[in-house]
C-alpha cells in the first residue's frame, strides 16, 4: 500500500511540473520543426518540378489537398478534374503569351510552422525562358497542410515580392 502511495505521489508531482507545452496540440518541439521544414519543401519543389514538366495531373494525388482554394479569389477546385483543368489551362496561358517559357521555380524566404498540421511557405516564384532569362516574378504563400498522405498545399495567395511571411 506505502509503494501505490508512493507512486500515486510520484506521479502527481511529475504531471504537474510537465512542461504545459506538451498538452498544447500547436506546439512543435524543434526537432519536429525541422522536419516539417524539409517535408514542405519537397512538396513545393515537387509542385514546380511537376508544372514546369506539365504534369499537373500528378497535383490532386502528389501536391495538393482536394479540394484547394486560391485565397482572395472565388477560385476554389473541389475535384481533381477541376484542379487539372485549371493548371494545364494555365500552363497553355503561358506558353501562349511567352512561348519561350521553359520553368518555374519557387525560392523560399521563410517556413514558418504553425503546428504539427499546418505550415506557411512563404517566397517568390520565376518564371524563366529556355535562355534561363527571366519572364516574370510573382510572391506567393503557400498555405501547407499536413493529411493522411503527408503535407500538402491547401491553398496558397499572391504576396508582394518584399514581402515575408514570418508571423
Amino acid at each position: 500500500m506505502k509503494t501505490l502511495l508512493t507512486t500515486i505521489v510520484a506521479l502527481c508531482v511529475m504531471s504537474t511540473s510537465v512542461s504545459s507545452q506538451q498538452f498544447d496540440p500547436s506546439f512543435v518541439p524543434p526537432s519536429q520543426e525541422i522536419q516539417i521544414k524539409e517535408e514542405v519543401t519537397l512538396i513545393v519543389n515537387r509542385y514546380y518540378k511537376y508544372f514546369s514538366a506539365n504534369q499537373m495531373d500528378k497535383f490532386p494525388t502528389e501536391t495538393h489537398t482536394i479540394p484547394w482554394k486560391i485565397l482572395g479569389t472565388d477560385r476554389i477546385f473541389m475535384t481533381p478534374e477541376a484542379s487539372n483543368k485549371n493548371y494545364f489551362d494555365s500552363f497553355a496561358e503561358i506558353k501562349k503569351n511567352n512561348p519561350e517559357y521553359d520553368r518555374s521555380e519557387f525560392t523560399i524566404q521563410n517556413i514558418y510552422v504553425l503546428s504539427p498540421r499546418t505550415a506557411f511557405v512563404s517566397g517568390y516564384n520565376t518564371r524563366r525562358a529556355d535562355d534561363d532569362s527571366i519572364i516574370r516574378m510573382n510572391g506567393t504563400v503557400y498555405i501547407m497542410e499536413k493529411v493522411e498522405q503527408g503535407w500538402r498545399i491547401n491553398s496558397f495567395a499572391g504576396k508582394g515580392m518584399e514581402k515575408i511571411v514570418s508571423c
